[in-house]
């Protein structure tokens, strides 16, 4: 009888952690890249989107980083305050004056190093935005790479390149001309410009001249602006702002550290890092300790397959993870997760030897791995024999294994073709696809990222990736 009750228990034991191996785990959180628009939203706004987030199963939000460079998103005392613009950011320069017209012009003269980028032109009565919708035209010719489209008057300004109309190299000033359609009284033209110095794109350091006209072939000069004459306002409390919004909907944070814009390039110094993000950290804490969505921290450097083989190099980056992990225990008690990944034709025993390595020493607390099928590095099924091949030693050193996956195809940029990066929202039967052969390995789905590729709020193709994946939860009206 004893015997048969033992083996009764194997038994259970085994079909058990077989089902476990099996299930397939639905989305229960993201990360969101905190640029653009996303930098300017309050609490309510928060609420708005986070309840998007929660409405289809979704309990946790990572930040992917707090601060980029020498771009803060919140009050950092180390932040500098005579920026005319932040690193990969979008900053807006504000004509204010009296003119009734129907057409305007926006003359800009670019003095950026290649691109001037602009995503958005907004012309304005108090706060009635004249300008939405409305036609216009550009000379001389935008790229081919980045076209127009109706983007500079459809009222979104996101942090993304294919939202954005660009000239690469202009030989002239760009002339911009919105027609109103009727004669109206307008009080203020705004331009917003981005600003990515990794990728040559800086704003026109001499602002831009307004003029007017009620037919749209004599114009009269209205006057022009230069950054020095509009300073940006107050630094925004981006994460405070969220951080509120969570704490009203039960949904828990993982605020991003720092990160060097050099670490694209292979820059990567553990002992300066180490400083950096411990301070930042500190600073965090002290700001942000006390809300209840605060479940941790998240390193945002993107430890890969390819860039740590040396020995110094994985020493390097072991010493950085044990000591950002030892830190943050001994100061918050917060968990500390990490989101690697791997390139093309991935080895995964030999990147799960590396881990078990590196995680001898740096007890990092959470591991959420990117699938690499986004951005085309990898197939669905070359992906899940990684997480495969990880699992084990993410239980061996008591890990817990998420599974980030990336619900954007890429469309431009390495490894697709030469172009700047850019990417679209997937389709959902390949969504599904990631789920069902990946996330059997994981505790949980994460992915990257919401506000982008999967929120009904920016309309299209993210909006329609949402509608279908709560259709696939069964919640669809």
């Amino acid at each position: 009888m004893k015997l048969a009750v033992i083996f009764l228990t194997i038994i259970i034991s085994f079909l058990s952690a077989f089902a476990g191996a099996t299930e397939i785990k639905n989305i229960t959180g993201a990360f969101i890249q905190l640029d653009g628009q996303l930098s300017q939203f309050g609490e309510n706004q928060w609420l708005d989107e986070l309840t998007l987030m929660k409405d289809i199963g979704m309990d946790t939000v990572i930040i992917q980083y707090s601060a980029y460079g020498e771009r803060f998103y919140y009050p950092s005392k180390y932040m500098k305050t005579d920026e005319i613009s932040p690193d990969e950011s979008i900053a807006e320069l504000v004509w204010s004056g009296s003119a009734r017209t129907r057409f305007v012009k926006i003359m800009i003269e670019p003095t950026s190093a290649e691109w001037t980028m602009i995503p958005e032109i907004t012309v304005r009565k108090g706060t009635d935005v004249l300008s939405q919708g409305k036609p216009y035209t550009v000379d001389p010719q935008e790229s081919p790479n980045y076209p127009s489209n109706g983007k500079l008057t459809d009222g979104v300004a996101d942090y993304a390149w294919g939202a954005m109309v660009g000239w690469q190299y202009p030989n002239k000033p760009i002339e911009i001309v919105i027609d109103l359609e009727e004669i109206l009284s307008i009080d203020s033209v705004g331009v917003k410009f981005m600003r990515s110095e990794i990728s040559a794109v800086q704003i026109p350091s001499k602002g831009f001249q307004v003029a007017v006209s009620n037919d749209g072939k004599s114009f009269m000069a209205a006057g022009n602006v230069t950054w020095e004459e509009s300073k940006q306002g107050a630094m925004n409390d981006t994460l405070g702002e969220l951080l509120k919004a969570a704490d009203t909907l039960d949904m828990k944070v993982f605020l991003g550290l720092s990160l060097n814009p050099s670490y694209w390039s292979g820059e990567f110094d553990p002992k300066e890092q180490t400083n950096n993000n411990q301070r930042i950290l500190t600073e965090l804490f002290s700001l942000y300790g006390s809300h209840k969505s605060l479940a941790g921290w998240y390193l945002p450097e993107e430890i890969d397959d390819r860039n740590f083989l040396t020995q110094s190099r994985k020493d390097g980056i072991r010493t950085y993870l044990k000591s950002m992990v030892t830190y943050a225990k001994f100061l918050t008690r917060k968990p500390v997760m990490i989101s690697p990944y791997f390139g093309i034709s991935p080895d995964g025993e030999a990147y799960a030897e590396w881990w078990d390595y590196v995680l001898s020493e740096a007890k990092v607390d959470i591991i959420a791995m990117q699938d690499g099928v986004g951005t085309r590095r990898t197939t669905v099924a070359e992906s899940a024999e990684v997480m495969k091949a990880l699992k084990s030693v993410m239980d061996k050193h008591g890990v817990r294994f998420w599974v980030n996956v990336e619900v954007f195809n890429q469309i431009h940029g390495w490894p697709v073709d030469a172009g700047s990066w850019q990417a679209i929202p997937a389709d959902i039967d390949r969504v599904v696809d990631q789920l069902e052969m990946q996330s059997p390995y994981a505790e949980k789905v994460i992915i990257f990222d919401f506000p982008h590729y999967m929120t009904p709020r920016l309309g299209d193709g993210a909006k329609d990736l949402y509608e279908a994946y709560k259709e696939y939860l069964g919640l669809g009206d």
